[in-house]
């Protein structure tokens, strides 16, 4: 996840956002401190077959790179795994299964 987030953070930084170089192992830090058991509302949504949000989120971090010249090889890798199951439904059980 780190690499992720260092990809979103290049892409910022290369269309004029004044982030830290260190703001994804920052961000990092504060997930790391989070209950292990936590986990993202998109990853609910998976679970249960709600509509994701990934076009917002990976999917915007890839356009936004492309755009800037800025390679986002893991958030195109996401965006298009999780495209599958975007529009919702079929959910997945805890186990990965669908």
């Amino acid at each position: 996840m780190r690499d992720v987030m260092r990809e979103a953070v290049a892409v910022a930084r290369a269309r004029g956002i004044d982030l830290p170089a260190d703001y994804a192992d920052d961000r990092m830090k504060v997930a790391d401190a989070v209950a292990a058991d936590m986990t993202s509302s998109m990853h609910h949504d998976l679970e249960r077959g709600n509509r994701l949000e990934v076009q917002w989120l990976s999917g915007s971090v890839v356009e936004l790179g492309r755009a800037a010249g800025v390679p986002t090889p893991l958030n195109r890798a996401i965006a298009d795994i999780l495209a599958l199951h975007a529009e919702g439904g079929g959910g997945l059980r805890a186990g990965g299964e669908g």
